[in-house]
């Protein structure tokens, strides 16, 4: 392998040559997330759980990429039900809120009446 040093003193050698030194950088990055990406594929690879045995005769060589489409599909669709079911619990909760405060302003003024008629009693009771 290279050392270090030797690579800072080519880097350091393109000083005078900033585009150079972008491009040499812009390859790095890229070769770097060229083997991030190849390590995440074979980590997923390794993960995957073995195909049942006749599973692989059933389904022809390039059916077996797809499985991991339909099952993201699949969990699209769940996601998707799960939040039309939210948004369906969300607007009942709403109704509800709205039937509270609806009952409360008139239990409010039910109280508010019930006040001002002892007000009105009371003032009539003691001259």
């Amino acid at each position: 392998m290279l050392e270090a040093g030797f690579l800072k003193q080519i880097y350091d050698s393109l000083a005078g040559f900033p585009v150079l030194q972008a491009a040499l950088g812009a390859l790095i990055v890229i070769a770097g997330l060229k083997l991030m990406f190849k390590a995440d594929k074979a980590k997923d690879a390794a993960a995957a759980p073995a195909a049942p045995a006749g599973a692989t005769l059933a389904a022809p060589d390039g059916a077996l990429h797809l499985q991991g489409a339909v099952a993201f599909t699949d969990m699209t669709r769940e996601m998707r039900d799960i939040l039309r079911e939210c948004v369906e619990l969300q607007r009942r909760i709403a109704e509800c809120v709205r039937i509270m405060r609806e009952e409360a302003r008139k239990q409010t003024e039910i109280l508010e009446r019930i006040e001002r008629e002892q007000d009105v009693q009371g003032r009539s009771r003691h001259p």
